[in-house]
């Protein structure tokens, strides 16, 4: 009886795999002649060698429309051209290799958080909708996000990709993006039990670097706040242990605690590629900032059964070598509550017999 309460409550035998994390792989604006950072290539080679399961990435992917008018360069044509660049990780031509899942960025709406540009969005959707899941939202208020929200579950990870770019405001002082389809995400993490959860979008909801520029997504007035805590508290209380992002160009790691005492971590990973930003040293309140980094790079999740270590790699363009920071983030695995022996004993029955019934009604839905 104790063997099989303890296969019933013990995690998984898993072997360890990884995910690599890149985010603003875009060019100057200046200098561009194909919309993609001439730095992406070494990057996706080294990622390429370390062999990860799959790869996030965490928007503004290319130049999009913010280029000078008179070298407008076509959308489909960037996007090719990001494509290419990071075939050492997936050859989209011979549809092999490590799978990529991206989100959109500004850059692949509209750069200056203007009205939606039709064209590159569908540029977007065109070049990256058959490479992820088809099971974003779908409705009314929000309309058809399939293809560039989504979510997925590798090993012992739920990965939730939400696109921040579907509600334009136009309010005098808050005109562009401030709201995403937060029931949707919350849902989609209500609906999993695996140790490990990942939430991606482009912006960051909190600074982190001292310049106070794209960061704060929800807004700065009292209702923007206040929907930012209610959105970390229902991340936070259903799991969410990292907050991947991106739109800074440099990358902080910075840890917030919510109402409840659920601290995720938010991986601000802007340095992919796109002309780097300094990192600053002022921080706003209730943010406890664990590392800095304005060099390009990514960074790698080595996943356990019982713990997720972060490794930061950095270039060195002078030579194109790499270094590993010495600094690196733990994060646990939701943890169970086990009841001791005896009662384990005495709820072994009635467990299986409910993880019965709700197999079977996953099934049938």
């Amino acid at each position: 009886m104790w063997a099989t309460v303890f296969l019933l409550y013990a995690p998984a035998l898993l072997a360890d795999w990884s995910f690599a994390m890149l985010g603003d792989t875009r060019d100057d604006r200046f200098t561009t002649t194909n919309g993609v950072s001439p730095y992406l290539n070494t990057i996706a080679q080294k990622i390429a060698t370390l062999n990860p399961n799959l790869v996030l990435a965490a928007g503004d992917l290319i130049n999009g429309d913010d280029v000078p008018s008179v070298s407008l360069l076509p959308y489909a044509f960037q996007f090719t051209n990001w494509m290419s660049a990071m075939q050492p990780v997936y050859n989209y031509s011979a549809d092999t290799g490590i799978p990529i899942y991206p989100v959109r960025g500004n850059h692949e709406n509209h750069d200056n958080e203007g009205a939606p540009v039709t064209a590159l969005k569908q540029a977007y959707y065109d070049a990256f909708s058959a490479y992820v899941p088809a099971n974003g939202p779908n409705d009314a208020s929000s309309g058809n996000q399939q293809g560039f929200s989504y979510s997925f579950t590798t090993n012992n990870v739920t990965f939730v990709a939400a696109d921040q770019y579907f509600y334009y405001n136009q309010t005098s002082g808050l005109t562009g993006y401030h709201d995403l389809d937060r029931s949707w995400v919350i849902q989609q993490f209500q609906q999993t039990n695996t140790p490990f959860k990942v939430f991606m979008a482009h912006e960051p909801f909190f600074q982190t670097e001292g310049t106070g520029e794209g960061e704060r997504f929800f807004g700065t007035n009292a209702a923007g706040f206040q929907t930012r805590e209610d959105f970390w508290n229902a991340l936070g209380t259903n799991g969410v242990q990292l907050y991947l992002t991106g739109h800074i160009h440099n990358e902080t790691v910075a840890s917030i605690t919510n109402d409840y005492g659920n601290s995720i971590i938010q991986l601000m990973a802007g340095n992919g590629g796109a002309p780097l930003d300094p990192v600053g040293n002022v921080v706003e309140p209730g943010v406890n900032l664990l590392y800095t980094n304005a060099l390009y790079g990514f960074s790698l999740a080595t996943v356990q059964a019982d713990a997720m270590t972060i490794q930061y790699y950095s270039l060195n363009t002078n030579d194109n070598s790499w270094t590993v920071a010495n600094y690196v983030t733990q994060i646990s695995a939701n943890q169970t509550v086990v009841p001791e022996a005896s009662s384990v004993v005495l709820l072994a029955p009635a467990m299986m017999v409910l993880m019965t019934g709700r197999f079977r009604k996953r099934r049938r839905n």
